[in-house]
């Protein structure tokens, strides 16, 4: 049930100090049942990945809170999400940060078509899902969140540099080990690490 769910993820964060009321709340709104395949429904509210078109995954409730909870987002902010998959992680941004914009990057078009299908109920007007390569993006953002691990930091290093606003928060997991938190500070890269460590797909360059 969605309710145990919300518990479960609730407890897990508890671990990590201040709970982010936002996420939990979002999480009852932004329906994780709506976000993942029909054989899989049964199991929408268990704190697992679950898989979804190309090989992807969405990823267990409590990862996702946790990653959320580290951007610190605040309403009005502007948020890019490179990964789009199925939607949701983009949907529970937008929720919170509202009236902000968030943007969100995949360069599957499977996965573009599957996301919009299922927001397309849910009056985020403030949620853009594009097909799009990073890279390519010149805009500068409050927050930045990767959604699939890399192997190396050179690239993120990189495009924080050049797409992060100052004070600006970005989150990107590793394919395995921890979270990387960058924080852009009187134009200086900060960076810092989870101690829990979780296994992502990989972010694809090609």
């Amino acid at each position: 049930m969605k309710k145990e769910m919300i518990e479960s993820v609730r407890n897990y964060l508890s671990n990590f100090g201040l709970i982010d009321k936002r996420i939990l709340d979002a999480m009852d709104k932004i329906d994780r049942r709506g976000f993942v395949p029909d054989d899989f429904k049964d199991k929408a509210y268990l704190d697992n990945a679950i898989p979804i078109l190309k090989t992807q995954t969405i990823s267990q409730p409590s990862t996702v809170a946790r990653m959320i909870s580290l951007l610190k987002l605040k309403k009005g902010d502007s948020v890019l999400e490179i990964g789009t998959g199925s939607g949701w992680n983009a949907s529970l941004i937008s929720y919170i940060v509202k009236p902000g914009k968030v943007l969100s990057l995949e360069i599957y078009k499977e996965l573009i078509n599957n996301s919009k299908n299922n927001i397309k109920n849910l009056n985020l007007k403030n949620l853009e899902i594009k097909n799009e390569d990073f890279r390519e993006i010149k805009e500068k953002f409050d927050k930045i969140i990767f959604s699939a691990g890399i192997s190396k930091e050179d690239i993120i290093v990189d495009f924080v540099r050049s797409n992060l606003k100052e004070n600006g928060i970005l989150v990107c997991p590793y394919r395995s080990g921890p979270l990387i938190i960058i924080k852009k500070i009187k134009d200086k890269i900060k960076k810092e690490y989870s101690k829990e460590e979780y296994v992502f797909v990989p972010l694809l360059l090609d």
